[in-house]
């Protein structure tokens, strides 16, 4: 593959003449006759066509209507975990549980040996994901998935790659309690009684530090619904703001509703329909070829009931099977969210692709082998990819688009953690 800057800087020369130039031309003209009328640019010109139906817009692919693009409002917050909010919905930084969440995200009392805490998968120079293929574990353990932002996961129906939990509420204690924590709740719940400022702050936020476990699940999910991104270019775009991509983002949406086929996995609000594919992607080497890795999967697929012929055939991900059992889930994942891609790299369940530009080549190429179909002798590979042909003027513009998903850096102070008290010696 070519270097990426190298590519790009090609690319752009290429763009100074010939026809994409001159489409370019045209919707910037759209634009500023939309503008002289008082109109709002389309967010969908180009010559992907939207369809409406029912009030709603939606793009045409295959015979199927796919949901377009929309942009973020506020967050929804659960009843049963109310918090502070604006007068616009969105949820108050200085919220007592908002407050105390943020303690509690880089608190490794929340662990088994207290060393791990959700920072230590959950970076914010990251991304507040993972900049490296594989995830980390309980020291002793090794994970085999790529670790996920938590940035807009306030907005998801289907948290972690298979889906197995609904909410942030119950996110938090899946994956303090599992292979990333090992915590003990016990012992957890010690750890924070014991200490006096998170006493008083739990008091402020929940009345009592009574229950105080079941309320750090509640504080972190309060915490985590104030780290969304919802001003990227794109959403400023889909709020009519035509400025805000620029002549190659334009195209790339448009290929993005079209040609390209992205619309029909990455849709609506979420950019994501949070159904489950396999794509076919290649295996982790990193995870595949290394006896460690390999022996605390399938321990994990045994714990989990896996019939003994499927956990000792692959050194591959299961994806949904996991979870569901079902031989048809063999290799499936949930549609990633694209909103703050760009911080996020490499990509992927198994953390197999470096850069956004190798993504796309995959998609071009109508995806990859199905490691299930070579291990088990039968296919769940789904058929929505196909080759596309895409130009390498194209696929740089679908790039550009992409990168448009992602809005400011966010970052928070890092807390200083309060200490249990010293023991006093009775001697």
């Amino acid at each position: 593959m070519p270097s990426r800057d190298l590519h790009t800087k090609v690319m752009t020369m290429q763009r100074a003449t010939g026809e994409t130039d001159m489409i370019s031309t045209a919707l910037r003209l759209l634009a500023v006759a939309a503008m002289a009328l008082g109109l709002a640019l389309p967010a969908w010109a180009g010559t992907a066509k939207p369809v409406q139906k029912d009030g709603k817009t939606y793009f045409e692919i295959d015979g199927e209507l796919f949901p377009a693009l929309e942009p973020l409002g506020p967050p929804p917050i659960p009843k049963d975990n109310p918090q502070g909010v604006d007068a616009d919905g969105w949820p108050l930084k200085n919220d007592p549980k908002v407050k105390l969440g943020h303690f509690l995200f880089f608190e490794p009392a929340l662990s088994g040996d207290g060393s791990v805490s959700c920072q230590t998968c959950h970076v914010q120079g990251a991304g507040w994901a993972l900049n490296s293929a594989i995830s980390r574990s309980y020291p002793g353990q090794s994970h085999w998935r790529n670790s996920q932002s938590v940035v807009n996961a306030a907005y998801m129906s289907k948290l972690f790659w298979d889906g197995h939990t609904a909410s942030l509420e119950t996110q938090a204690p899946s994956a303090a309690k599992g292979l990333a924590g090992n915590g003990k709740q016990d012992m957890m719940t010690a750890r924070l009684t014991v200490v006096p400022e998170y006493v008083e702050m739990f008091e402020a936020a929940f009345g009592s530090a009574n229950n105080p476990i079941h309320d750090a699940w509640r504080a972190l999910s309060a915490f985590q619904r104030t780290l969304t991104s919802t001003d990227s270019p794109v959403d400023r775009y889909l709020r009519g703001e035509e400025d805000a991509l620029d002549e190659a983002q334009v195209r790339g949406m448009d290929l993005f509703n079209g040609k390209a086929r992205c619309i029909m996995c990455h849709n609506g609000k979420l950019a994501s329909d949070e159904k489950f594919y396999n794509l076919g992607l290649p295996r982790q080497p990193l995870f595949s070829n290394i006896a460690k890795n390999q022996i605390g999967f399938r321990s994990q697929n045994y714990g989990a009931g896996l019939p003994e012929e499927m956990f000792r055939k692959t050194k591959s991900d299961l994806g949904l099977y996991h979870r569901t059992h079902n031989h048809e889930d063999a290799g499936l994942f949930r549609t990633q969210p694209l909103r703050f891609i760009e911080y996020t790299p490499p990509y992927y369940h198994n953390g197999v692709m470096d850069d956004l530009f190798e993504v796309v080549e995959f998609y071009n190429q109508g995806g990859g082998e199905d490691y299930i179909l070579k291990d088990f002798g039968y296919s769940t590979k789904t058929d929505r990819l196909k080759e596309l042909n895409l130009s390498d003027d194209e696929m740089d513009d679908l790039v550009a688009f992409l990168e448009g998903f992602s809005g400011p850096e966010i970052l928070v102070q890092i807390p200083l953690l309060p200490k249990p008290p010293e023991r006093v010696s009775t001697k």
